[in-house]
């Protein structure tokens, strides 16, 4: 994607990427095509391909954007509180319930997941001091599997929550992560 921030390329990015949502709540999105696109948004084919390379390209740069915004938030938490990070990724799909669903019903959810893979780790070098006790006693390359576990964690209690519909509350799935959490914690205790 060629990441140009005139105005014009702007707004043809925009309607090339609104016109792919749009389609995707009609049509299945391995049925779509470019060409179906151009139709749509009336965006000459020219135009479409100085921005990007093909509709994954859309769909991906898309995909960047709303993470983006999660990771500004998660830039801004006032602590690292597993309390506020869940408050923070319940909120986001909350905002994104709509391209979260598209993407449920496309079998497509797996490429937000490949993205966090990549961002967290990183994410997570800018915001976490390494001497936060938390990561304290454990070397860089034991802190990325921490990190993996982590991200898996979250991902999959995302994935089933969005699968269901987001029907239940946030709050309860919060307290309950939260309450086995702590349940687990003194069972380990307990066998030590």
């Amino acid at each position: 994607m060629n990441p140009t921030q005139h105005p014009s390329a702007i707004r043809s990015k925009n309607e090339i990427t609104n016109t792919l949502l749009h389609l995707m709540k009609s049509f299945p999105y391995h049925e779509i095509t470019v060409k179906q696109i151009l139709m749509e948004s009336h965006v000459a084919r020219k135009t479409f391909y100085r921005n990007f390379s093909s509709k994954d390209d859309v769909l991906s740069a898309h995909i960047d954007t709303i993470l983006y915004q999660y990771v500004q938030s998660l830039q801004q938490m006032p602590s690292c509180r597993l309390s506020v990070v869940l408050d923070i990724i319940f909120e986001f799909c909350i905002q994104n319930q709509e391209f979260l669903f598209q993407l449920r019903d496309n079998e497509l959810l797996h490429l937000i997941l490949n993205k966090l893979n990549r961002l967290i780790p990183l994410l997570h070098n800018q915001i976490v001091s390494p001497d936060y006790p938390l990561f304290q006693p454990f070397t860089s390359e034991q802190t990325e599997y921490i990190i993996a576990f982590n991200v898996g964690a979250a991902w999959n209690i995302i994935l089933k929550w969005v699968e269901g519909g987001m029907r239940e509350m946030p709050e309860s799935i919060k307290r309950t992560i939260l309450q086995y959490l702590n349940h687990m914690s003194h069972f380990i205790e307990m066998q030590i």
